[in-house]
């Protein structure tokens, strides 16, 4: 539980310059509101040595943490790209694997992290959703960002535990905003961190589906 908290708090410095132009012809986001999984159009990328495929729209891309930074100095401030590197790099160090995709055609940006299997149950989500809550708050304090909860839940079946957050992130500053998708799920003995930030809300909840572990 200690590494999810530290997920958590690394939510808190997400950034939300990235929202970039969304073309008609690759817009997956329009469509993410399809209630059949199975119409969904994407790929599957291997993440933990091929142990795990996590099933992603068509559009994003594998990228390392220096292509990232390439992508960043073109529309961020120096400051900016320095504090999301530095969360990524935290990311990326925590116990486990850690992979960055990115979509240029919608600016979204789609990380997970797979770590040692953590049980855990809906107090435990609760407090979750109470750490997201205090850092966010704590966050706005600092920055120029205003978090809004769009929703929390949780889901508990015979195969797996699943925790999910939507924030709205504004940057008062710039006048934008983003949506961080944020999911913990424990399956197969296993525990996935993901994060998607877009900018537009989405139901990504196909395409968790459709992952295979």
């Amino acid at each position: 539980m200690k590494i999810i908290c530290g997920f958590l708090i690394s939510l808190s410095f997400l950034l939300t310059s990235c929202n970039t132009f969304i073309t008609e012809t690759q817009n997956w986001i329009e469509n993410s509101n399809i209630k059949s999984s199975e119409k969904l159009q994407g790929h599957y990328f291997p993440v933990e040595n091929g142990a795990v495929k996590t099933f992603l729209p068509v559009g994003f891309e594998l990228y390392s943490i220096e292509k990232y930074r390439v992508t960043l100095d073109s529309i961020m401030t120096k400051n900016e790209v320095r504090n999301e590197i530095k969360r990524l790099e935290n990311m990326r160090d925590m116990k486990g694997s850690f992979n960055l995709f990115f979509d240029p055609y919608t600016g979204s940006t789609y990380t997970i992290n797979t770590l040692p299997y953590m049980n855990f149950n809906r107090n435990d989500a609760k407090m979750l959703l109470s750490i997201i809550k205090h850092n966010n708050n704590k966050t706005s304090l600092t920055a120029n960002f205003n978090f809004k909860k769009i929703t929390a839940a949780f889901a508990k079946n015979k195969d797996f535990t699943m925790f999910k957050s939507i924030f709205q992130i504004d940057n008062l500053k710039k006048d934008t905003k983003a949506f961080s998708s944020s999911y913990i799920i424990s399956a197969n003995k296993r525990t996935f961190m993901i994060n998607l930030t877009t900018p537009i809300q989405v139901n990504f909840d196909g395409f968790i589906e459709k992952m295979k572990f």
